[in-house]
């Protein structure tokens, strides 16, 4: 599923028709990928720049990235030598999977400098590195030192030197080829995936000629899924036997790697909060079990109480020595009483007498523990569902929740501007005129329920299941509707992969937030409960 150099061409023409742009802003995304802000043909694009070792590539994106927070030092530089500076020229040598920016820019003095931004797109070996006039590189997104690659240095202050010459021939040049010779070998730019398929084209009575013309005059990404992967290029691939969706260049990248990128950026720009959570959940279910063992030690408290009693009917109350009595039960049966040896009779009962009060007050205390401990078991299992649904705002908001109830410590570097107010992100689908809008996580569904929703709103909400707060804007929902709506609440629980779910659902004014409790939990008077068998929607989902 990697770009190969005659798509890399391709994008790189539709680049160049949009030269020259200003660089406005450089955000990195994550120690992979940085994003480029430009002012191109009268207006802002985000260009999105990979070196990941599986998702390299290069192209405009309409989706929104966001800021992985402090940017690396690179980015840092990028920042300080680029931002203002126009993006003149764009080159690719002999079809290989790197372009070059030659980048116009003034410095601190508002002297002309003039940059180079390599951009390799080459597997695990993708990098972006920075060169000034004189071929000296000044940093590069992943520096290679001399004792890992003495041939190729990536380093400050090193002498930039090009990738090899594969010294291969230019696809486009010929007439025809030797199907006996691997194209991959003699060809720039071809990958197996276009080998195979020119192969196969050439099989089934097509010319070389015309499959590399189409190739050249295409503008479309043909995308076709097999065994739950994609592969790609820029003709229908017909040696699959796959049915495939063409996509415009741009937006064909969008539809491949946006959300396959997503869970990864979401671990990593989220720390360890996968793996804290997981750990919360373990430790609150072992700390639960211990408190249960002890509780059921504990309501053998009226025991002591009996040994106690007995103890005093026994006789000599004074006497000593003893680690053991024989008595009389209640029922006539001969019982077995422990002792210390130290204290007499007396004081053995009333040591049986403080250890049965002691035992009694932590009954009480015992059941507050394991109601504490449960209310937070149901929590993180609740935050851990919504991780596995969550996008990088969503899971951002997660980690905010955590630092709010002073589960995790928030990040305050010294200098650090003050945070901009929060906003809040729900989910809303149109239908049938009204304006179904849900959350994903605990504070969405706070702000959907008490902020968001209006009295006469009808509310949705997966029964005994954690998941998702959701409200339609009627209080009369038609059965289309309100099956559509119980369906999406269903869907977004942990409930999801269920049938015959129960989802519970009332007017907006008969919910009620829990006194004391945490974001999200709610008590609901005057529903009804529809059952439904939960299915993905195919409706377009839009945030707002």
């Amino acid at each position: 599923m990697a770009i190969d150099g005659m798509i890399l061409n391709r994008e790189r023409e539709s680049l160049e028709a949009a030269l020259p742009f200003r660089i406005n802003r450089i955000t990195q995304i994550s120690s992979d990928d940085i994003l480029i802000n430009v002012h191109a043909q009268n207006k802002r694009r985000d260009l999105i720049i990979s070196t990941h070792s599986l998702y390299n590539r290069i192209h405009f994106t309409k989706m929104d990235y966001t800021s992985s927070g402090e940017p690396g030092a690179f980015v840092m530089l990028l920042r300080k030598h680029l931002i203002g500076g126009i993006i003149e020229k764009i080159e690719q040598v002999n079809y290989d999977r790197y372009l070059i920016f030659y980048i116009r820019a003034l410095d601190d003095l508002y002297d002309v400098r003039h940059w180079r931004l390599h951009i390799e797109l080459m597997g695990k070996y993708a990098n972006i590195i920075l060169v000034d006039e004189n071929d000296k590189i000044i940093d590069a997104l992943k520096r290679i030192p001399p004792f890992e690659n003495n041939k190729r240095t990536i380093w400050p202050g090193s002498s930039f030197i090009a990738p090899e010459d594969q010294k291969k021939k230019d696809p486009f040049s010929i007439e025809d080829i030797d199907t006996s010779k691997s194209l991959v070998e003699e060809l720039s730019g071809f990958s197996p995936l276009l080998q195979k398929e020119v192969y196969y084209r050439i099989d089934n009575g097509e010319k070389y000629h015309d499959i590399i013309k189409e190739i050249k005059e295409s503008d479309q990404l043909y995308i076709s899924e097999v065994k739950d992967n994609y592969q790609y290029h820029l003709i229908p691939l017909k040696h699959l036997n796959k049915p495939y969706k063409a996509y415009d260049l741009d937006d064909g990248f969008d539809h491949l790697y946006y959300a396959l990128e997503e869970k990864t950026r979401i671990k990593e720009i989220t720390g360890d909060l996968f793996k804290f959570i997981k750990r919360q959940i373990k430790h609150f279910t072992q700390k639960k079990s211990k408190l249960e063992e002890t509780l059921e030690t504990a309501k053998n408290a009226d025991d002591l109480k009996m040994f106690g009693d007995l103890l005093y009917m026994s006789g000599d109350l004074e006497r000593k020595g003893n680690d053991q009595i024989e008595v009389f039960g209640y029922d006539g049966e001969k019982l077995k009483i422990a002792l210390d040896p130290k204290l007499s009779i007396k004081e053995n009962a009333n040591r049986y007498y403080n250890n049965y009060q002691k035992k009694k007050r932590s009954l009480r205390y015992l059941d507050e523990q394991i109601a504490i401990v449960h209310d937070e078991l149901e929590y993180f299992d609740s935050l851990s569902e919504q991780l596995e649904i969550a996008n990088f705002n969503d899971a951002q908001m997660i980690k905010e929740e955590l630092i709010h109830y002073g589960y995790l410590k928030a990040d305050h570097k010294k200098g650090q501007k003050k945070k901009k107010k929060e906003t809040y992100h729900l989910y809303q689908i149109e239908f049938k005129g009204h304006h179904i809008t849900f959350g994903k996580n605990h504070v969405q569904n706070e702000v959907l329920t008490f902020k968001y929703a209006r009295p006469n709103y009808t509310w949705f909400h997966a029964q005994n299941f954690h998941g998702a707060h959701l409200c339609v804007d009627t209080d009369a929902p038609d059965e289309e509707t309100l099956r559509l709506c119980a369906n999406i609440a269903a869907y977004f629980s942990k409930g999801r992969y269920s049938s015959s779910v129960p989802v519970d659902y009332c007017l907006a004014r008969n919910v009620k937030k829990i006194k004391g409790s945490k974001a999200g939990l709610v008590s609901i008077a005057n529903y009804k409960t529809i059952f439904i068998d939960p299915e993905e929607p195919t409706l377009e989902i839009r945030s707002i």
